[in-house]
């Protein structure tokens, strides 16, 4: 593992995995498995001739070393985007650029991106339209639209992910609830509850499932939706609980129309990736637009 850009890759994996304290959320962060993750770890800890990470028993904790190689990784990844953003930015760009996204990533973790990327790029008609994921990988191969954002992406042997944001879940419910009370929602608190699902064939649904049943918790699930505000619509009418990412119930959490607590055992977190053709060739606006959402995400993950 020569070269400094290998360095820099090396860098925000050690960054994440300080942050999510977990190997699996690692990988699946940053479209790995989880022996690379190790193995990569294994690597720095030779590189610097220092253990990084204490572990064993269910424990996880920096060492000295490790410590400090977060504060200098994270200043470094910190510096490169932004060096990245001087270097690449265009003096003029203009065109459109056609974005497909699911609804709650279009509504949650692009509108003040795109408000900030417009506001520099005044000559760029951003056109941004929600769809469900499998029509997002479509609409990217036939070429419908320029660049996808989902979540929970999957491969595809024409289409490119660069990952994008890790989204925290948190569960809902109405004020008042049993699990609205304390700091962190137990596994218990859960069990056999009414519950709120997205559709079966959504990523993220399956996701959650997949969480619930490693934690072995059953939930009732009482109704399946595919719109994320028609869901927590039904948590504040109290026809039960619901595991959704905590941004997106932030509003609600101000006017105290909803509870949101953090699982037990987490932190969580929903992937997400930009969606572009492997073999086609971005238009310079849309490929100022990757770069714009890759920095933002990094800059927000060098400050792990």
């Amino acid at each position: 593992m020569k070269g400094s850009r290998l360095h820099l890759d090396l860098f925000k994996v050690f960054c994440d995995l300080a942050r999510t304290r977990s190997f699996s959320r690692t990988a699946a962060q940053n479209y790995l498995t989880q022996s690379a993750v190790s193995q990569q770890l294994a690597f720095l800890e030779r590189l610097f001739g220092r253990k990084l990470v204490d572990r064993g028993e269910g424990r996880f904790a920096l060492t000295q070393a490790g410590t400090a190689l977060l504060e200098g990784g994270s200043a470094i990844l910190k510096t490169y985007q932004e060096i990245l953003d001087k270097v690449r930015r265009p003096m003029n760009i203009s065109g459109t650029i056609r974005v497909e996204t699911v609804y709650s990533l279009g509504l949650y973790g692009l509108n003040l991106l795109e408000k900030t990327f417009i506001r520099r790029h005044p000559g760029v008609n951003l056109h941004i339209k929600f769809e469900r994921s499998d029509q997002i990988y479509l609409d990217v191969v036939h070429e419908v639209c320029d660049l996808g954002i989902v979540a929970c992406p999957w491969e595809h042997p024409l289409i490119r992910i660069i990952p994008f944001t890790a989204e925290k879940l948190a569960v809902i419910c109405r004020p008042g609830d049993p699990v609205a009370s304390g700091g962190k929602a137990g596994w218990r608190d859960l069990q056999r509850r009414d519950f709120i699902a997205f559709n079966r064939d959504i990523p993220t649904r399956k996701l959650i499932d997949g969480i619930l049943r490693k934690h072995k918790t059953v939930v009732r699930v009482v109704q399946e939706l595919d719109n994320i505000e028609t869901l927590k619509r039904c948590v504040e009418a109290g026809r039960g609980i619901s595991i959704i990412p905590e941004n997106t119930a932030s509003q609600e959490a101000r006017r105290k129309s909803l509870a949101v607590r953090p699982l037990a055992g987490g932190p969580f977190y929903r992937p997400t990736g930009i969606l572009c053709r492997k073999d086609r060739e971005l238009p310079a606006a849309a490929k100022e637009f990757v770069h714009w959402l890759a920095g933002a995400a990094l800059r927000g993950k060098a400050e792990c």
